[in-house]
């Protein structure tokens, strides 16, 4: 059976992809104890003694805010520690399926972004994760970064449990409704994962014509603001009344992108995988929490 390291076990991303791949592969997940990230000088040794079939990485500094301030901590996750574990997956040919974000953008775009667009991060965090993705293509390593958007899901903290928490307490808020992007539910993405990783396994690996940077997010486009009034309306939570306000006034210590939809074309054109429009995403993370 193929073995599978996922690094990193409690985000949003890396908990959806335990539970979409456990079961058809033998997935060994890389918790802080066994594979830290500050730790440079033991990632490839602690790779090695793993020795994996292929690496999926959705490890990441994801505070954006924060990152402002512990910008040394930030570039050593997203890019320092990328940049060791491509040089192992360099020198060993092994698979690397990487996670980055639309943040390396500086959100000026009227059209959604295509993956040879120019980067240009407007905070450090977008900085470091493009870092990332540069010590990546420069490895050599036979891997595929993929973008992805507005992460939310029912685990950990995001926008939508967020939401769902303040409805508890309030009828009214405001939320940012100049900032267009896709949200893009951790499930989608453990599941289109899942579909990629099915291909690599079945070909041996990922040819040199599939290296490169892929866009991965849910299909659409929307606003924070509508994007709340549709988790309301959904969940029928009647009460809120939710007011859209600008990006002034809510300001925040990192600059977000104002425009940051991602073209997906390329995944879809290269693997014939897609994830869906992200009000479907929506309708089955809704379903998972009145499961849950």
């Amino acid at each position: 059976m193929t073995n599978v390291l996922i690094i990193g076990q409690n985000g949003q991303v890396s908990t959806y992809l335990q539970r979409e791949l456990i079961g058809d592969y033998k997935v060994i997940v890389a918790d802080r104890s066994q594979l830290d990230l500050l730790k440079l000088e033991e990632i490839k040794d602690t790779l090695e003694s793993i020795h994996p079939d292929i690496i999926i990485n959705p490890a990441a500094y994801t505070a954006v805010d924060l990152a402002e301030k512990e910008q040394q901590q930030a570039d050593a996750i997203n890019h320092l520690a990328v940049n060791e574990i491509a040089d192992y997956c360099a020198s060993t040919q092994t698979p690397l399926i990487h996670f980055s974000t639309d943040y390396v953008f500086n959100g000026l775009a009227k059209v959604a972004y295509r993956e040879d667009d120019q980067t240009k991060p407007t905070g450090v965090y977008g900085a470091s994760k493009l870092a990332g993705e540069q010590a990546i293509l420069n490895s050599s390593a036979p891997a595929v970064i993929l973008r992805t958007s507005w992460v939310y899901s029912n685990h950990g903290k995001n926008f939508y449990k967020t939401m769902l928490a303040l409805a508890e307490s309030r009828s009214e808020l405001s939320v940012v409704a100049d900032q267009i992007g896709a949200p893009t539910s951790a499930l989608s993405i453990a599941r289109a994962t899942a579909k990629l990783l099915d291909i690599f396994i079945q070909q041996k690996g990922i040819t040199p014509e599939q290296v490169g940077i892929y866009h991965f997010s849910c299909g659409g486009e929307t606003s924070w603001h509508e994007f709340a009034q549709a988790i309301f309306a959904k969940h029928k939570l009647t009460h809120m009344q939710v007011s859209g306000i600008t990006t002034a006034e809510y300001p925040t210590p990192a600059q977000r992108p104002a425009y940051s939809v991602l073209d997906n074309t390329k995944l879809s054109d290269t693997f014939s995988v897609a994830l869906p429009h992200w009000q479907a995403a929506l309708d089955d993370c809704i379903v998972e929490t009145l499961k849950l």
